[in-house]
Formats: structure tokens, sequence, C-alpha cells
């Protein structure tokens, strides 16, 4: 039986994907997105929901308790947990919280691998699986009918573009997003959709086939899915389209791909690699993310129309999705 303790406001994200057996969700204040020290008030009743998470996992005497995470908050958890053997990464600190402290392999530095890894010490192979997510018939009956009901052609091609980051210094520029979409729009004959967070300002540019598009996450999701390409910052959306299937163009800056990226095998990254105050995380040292501002339009529009002459290509071709990822790995 496999537990997973999770972020309470990853519940109905994770529901109906056959993951795990059981949920147990919390909130934990250092993982919550505010300032330094605000994630430690002590008068938060984040430490309330996870002094009772905690609880649960101490009834349940688990066998195995595993964390990706390097960070010795999370080893310390795992040694909260009360587990007969604890699994996890010590070498950020609290290695002793530990029975099975792995050393990380060098060669595989992504996240995703850092994670499978802890597999091995269990004795399984951490090949690297292929997720998808598992998207609801009823999510795409919608996005086939919003689609349509936004007048595109079932048959159109659909691209993707999403501006927004929750980091301020992982974001491109707006601006240079739309020139862009414009660019695309007028070069092929694609519909772009102008994704935004819903509730906010932020409009399309008044594009013919540019079309704003602001959904929940579900409907988020299945939409998505639908298009063919998504050009977007280093961003949550660029990890939630690698889990639908779908081909990125992603504009990175202060962050690392080889420890972060995109992992589809079609997904392209544009980076300025010369600058080596990379990583500098959630904020820059300088007064803004020069990594970022010496990217121009014109190299993430190359990327991106590159992206969409290997679409049409391959469905003009026939080619196999297998055939597919081999010709994108040579664009």
């Amino acid at each position: 039986r496999i537990s997973l303790f999770h972020n309470a406001r990853l519940a109905g994200f994770l529901d109906g994907q056959a993951l795990v057996d059981e949920f147990i969700p919390t909130r934990v204040p250092w993982a919550r997105h505010l300032q330094r020290w605000c994630k430690y008030n002590p008068f938060s009743l984040d430490w309330i929901s996870l002094a009772r998470a905690i609880l649960v996992l101490r009834k349940r005497r688990f066998d195995w308790a595993i964390s990706g995470r390097p960070d010795v908050r999370n080893n310390f958890l795992l040694w909260l947990s009360s587990a007969r053997r604890r699994i996890g990464y010590g070498f950020a600190g609290g290695g002793s919280f530990l029975t099975d402290s792995v050393s990380p392999d060098l060669t595989r530095p992504h996240r995703t691998d850092l994670s499978l890894h802890l597999l091995e010490a269990l004795g399984v192979t951490s090949d690297r699986p292929e997720v998808r997510l598992r998207l609801k018939a009823a999510d795409l009956s919608f996005a086939r009918s919003y689609l349509a009901g936004l007048g595109i052609p079932a048959s159109a091609l659909l691209v993707g573009v999403h501006p927004g980051a929750r980091i301020a210094t992982r974001r491109w520029g707006t601006d240079r997003f739309a020139e862009v979409a414009r660019r695309l729009v007028k070069e092929t004959d694609a519909h772009v959709l102008w994704f935004n967070e819903p509730g906010a300002s932020l409009q399309a540019p008044h594009l013919q086939r540019c079309h704003s598009v602001s959904l929940d996450l579900h409907q988020f999701l299945a939409v998505l899915s639908q298009c063919g390409l998504l050009v977007c910052n280093d961003s949550g959306p660029m990890h939630l389209a690698n889990l639908v299937g779908v081909p990125v163009v992603a504009v990175f800056g202060p962050q690392k791909p080889e420890w972060y990226g995109p992992r589809g095998p079609q997904d392209r990254v544009v980076i300025r690699p010369e600058f080596s105050c990379r990583p500098c995380w959630d904020s820059c040292v300088f007064d803004q993310p020069y990594c970022l501002r010496a990217i121009s339009v014109d190299e993430v529009h190359d990327a991106a129309k590159k992206q969409i002459n290997r679409i049409l290509n391959s469905e003009q071709t026939g080619v196999s999705s297998a055939d597919t990822a081999e010709l994108a790995s040579n664009v």
C-alpha cells in the first residue's frame, strides 16, 4: 500500500490519476510561496495542519518513507513519521534522520532523476517512465466544445502562449510574447491560444486568430492537451504541458534547464548560457534578470517556427510519433 504525503492544494489535481492508494494532504508552512520569514510564522494555522498530518503518518506505522527533496526539513519529517526505513538525500543536511542516506547520481542532475534515483536504494530500476495525466472525458468534451465556440476549426493547428510565471524573475515579458504571437499568426495558419490565469486582467493581443483563454486547472489542462505547441516561460504550465504530451518552447533565465527543464523529446529551451550567475532561484542579485532580457524575440520566434514546421511536415508525411521525436531531436 502506497500513501502520498502532499500539499493540500494538489488534492483536486491528483484525484483520479490512480497514482497511489491513499492521499494524506497537509499544509507545510515552508512550502508556501510567502516571504521567507512569513513561512515560519509561529501563529500560522499551517503548523496545526502539519502536526495533525504527522499524527496520521505515525498511526500508519509505515515500513518505508521516501523523500526526493534534499532538504533537512523533509528528512526531519521522515524521522517524525516513525517509519522503520527512511530513504532520502542527506548531503544538504539531516542525514542522521535517515536510515538510508543516498548519494546523488551527478550524471543525472534533473530533479525527476534525483527522485527516481532513490528507487535504486530499494532495488527498483529507476528508468524514467513516460507519465501522462489522465484527463476526464467530460473535460476533453468541454475542450472541444470550447474551441468550437471560439470559431476554431477542428483541423486547425493550435499554438498556446502562456506569458505568466509565479516568480517574477522568470517572466520573459508579456510584450515579447505578444510579438511572437503576432509573427506566428502572420506567417502561419495556426490559431494562438493566449492563456491567462483566472481573474487576471491581462488580455490577449488584438490579432486575428488569437484567442484569450482563462480557465480553471482541469479545463486548462484539457484545452492545453489540444495544442500542438506551447510557448512559455520556465513555469508550471511548462511542466503541465509535458504531462499532457504537448511539446514546448520554454524561455529560461535564472534557472538551469538541466535541473528543472522540460523532458519531452520534442521540447526546446531558449537560453543564454553565458550567464555564470545562474542559478539564482526566486530572486536576482541584479536590478533585473539580464539573462532573460538578453533573449531576443527573434530567438523565441525562430524556435517556435521550427517546431510548427516540424509538426506540419510530420502531418503531411504521416510520420509516426516515434519518428517525429527523432526528427525533433535533429531540429
